[in-house]
């Protein structure tokens, strides 16, 4: 179908409109019963009508849609893209896209947006089955949005890089879509005659029907970044209310989000004792589990740990989840710790092992990809502290140099060449969880090196207890 026509009417189109207006007045005229037939093709007209309106505002939608691709061995920054059909754009070419320089395909797999908690899940099914049905080829995350009304219109998805002995990606990529619900729209990109790349819009119907062709224009990086701004409400909570619409959500086919919920309800509202609570953060094998023992011995303190006593026994069953119900979880286990921390304070200091900024510093790391120039300015509202979360009087944050942790992840018996994959792999995720650490606000993290031995670094614990708790 030509987009152009049902996005424009033509002249003959408008006398077909015209006519139909005049049908209705007649039949809708007092004393004139009309023709059988006659309604029956007045009604069918005019649905007709309407079906290509629906389309020429779908075709509409979609080339004012803007598509970003996290950073990839290509692009170190988000990649943005968009589609025209008019002839004065600046289109694309393989030099501003590389990845299809050398030929190919690529592919972008877009989940209409609905019930946050299904799409979440979908999305995170979809994901695991492009993986196992395309194991070589790079699988990005995408999403799709109206630059108009990025919150109301944004969707997330894949983009998809098949390596060029894949010929058969496509026809692989779509037997998998088809067995999901309608929702799920499928592009492909290539290189043209003229160098320049296409998009083509496919529809999935009992089989794959190409519906729609445009060439793609490159888009600059917009002010506001959409993976920031798509991070709260489908990564990030900031108020217990919001995460438990999450699990309230998905309770039906999760018994143990009732469980969860069942634990909130006890712990409000809060009455915070007189004595300090510190938390500790940090990266694993940075001394955090010493350090909180060794406080909580020096100062008589309680030592308390997130996700709670009372919900870890479920943190298993809610790892295996799509992220927003995942971190839902977590976020709500903050809370109801918040609770115990409150009621813990009234008798001695409180520690504690990891709170709200590890949930915030890895939730951060995961959604933004790329090096740490991604992340969300400084000063940003995501590295916020939820306004109706216990604030705690201190938090210290523990670093060691890459070679430290190795060595000490080494010296717990993990395989050493699985350690040092994942290390490898994980570089710049490491980072990005460090950097968010140090960008959070109110309470801002105090740092601590704990590459010296132990019994160095308990005393410039105690030394910034001293300086900012009283006690």
């Amino acid at each position: 179908m030509d987009l152009a026509f049902v996005s424009s009417p033509s002249r003959n189109t408008m006398k077909v409109l015209a006519s139909v207006g005049a049908l209705s007045q007649m039949l809708l005229t007092p004393g004139c019963r009309g023709h059988k037939l006659l309604l029956q093709l007045y009604f069918y007209t005019r649905s007709g009508l309407a079906n290509s309106r629906r389309m020429a505002s779908s075709s509409l939608d979609q080339k004012s849609r803007i598509f970003a691709v996290e950073p990839n061995i290509y692009s170190p920054n988000p990649f943005y893209f968009t589609c025209s059909r008019g002839p004065s754009a600046p289109f694309m070419t393989p030099k501003d896209w590389p990845m299809l320089d050398q030929g190919g395909l690529a592919f972008s797999v877009c989940i209409a947006k609905g019930a946050r908690v299904k799409t979440a899940s979908l999305h995170k099914s979809l994901g695991q089955e492009l993986s196992q049905q395309l194991p070589d080829s790079e699988i990005l995350r995408l999403i799709s949005y109206s630059p108009e009304n990025l919150p109301g219109s944004l969707e997330k998805g894949f983009f998809i890089l098949p390596p060029h002995s894949c010929p058969d990606a496509q026809k692989r990529l779509c037997k998998v879509l088809m067995k999901y619900p309608q929702g799920i729209q499928l592009c492909s990109y290539s290189k043209g005659e003229e160098h320049e790349i296409w998009q083509c819009l496919w529809e999935l119907n009992g089989g794959a029907k190409e519906t729609a062709r445009s060439r793609v224009l490159r888009v600059e990086e917009p002010v506001s970044s959409p993976f920031v701004d798509s991070i709260k409400g489908s990564a990030m909570f900031y108020s217990l209310e919001d995460a438990c619409d999450v699990l309230e959500e998905c309770s039906s086919v999760i018994p143990e989000a009732k469980e969860v919920l069942a634990s909130v309800q006890p712990h409000r509202p809060l009455d915070e004792g007189r004595f300090p609570v510190i938390v500790i953060e940090g990266l694993d094998a940075t001394g955090k589990s010493t350090l909180t023992e060794s406080l909580r011995s020096h100062l008589n303190a309680a030592l308390l740990k997130s996700p709670p006593d009372c919900i870890s026994q479920w943190r298993t069953i809610f790892d295996s989840e799509s992220a927003l119900i995942k971190r839902a979880y977590y976020a709500i286990g903050n809370y109801i710790g918040a609770a115990e921390i409150a009621k813990a304070s009234k008798t001695s200091p409180v520690i504690v092992d990891r709170f709200w900024h590890s949930t915030a510093a890895y939730t951060i790391a995961t959604e933004m990809g790329g090096g740490i120039h991604n992340l969300p300015d400084h000063h940003h509202d995501v590295y916020q502290w939820p306004e109706d979360l216990l604030r705690p009087d201190l938090v210290i944050l523990l670093t060691v140099s890459d070679e430290e942790r190795i060595h000490r992840i080494r010296k717990r018996g993990l395989q050493e060449t699985k350690e040092e994959r994942e290390l490898e792999a994980n570089s710049m995720f490491r980072q990005r969880v460090e950097e968010a650490y140090k960008r959070m606000e109110n309470p801002a993290c105090l740092i601590i090196d704990a590459s010296p031995p132990m019994a160095v670094v308990l005393q410039e614990a105690l030394a910034l207890i001293k300086k900012h708790c009283d006690i």
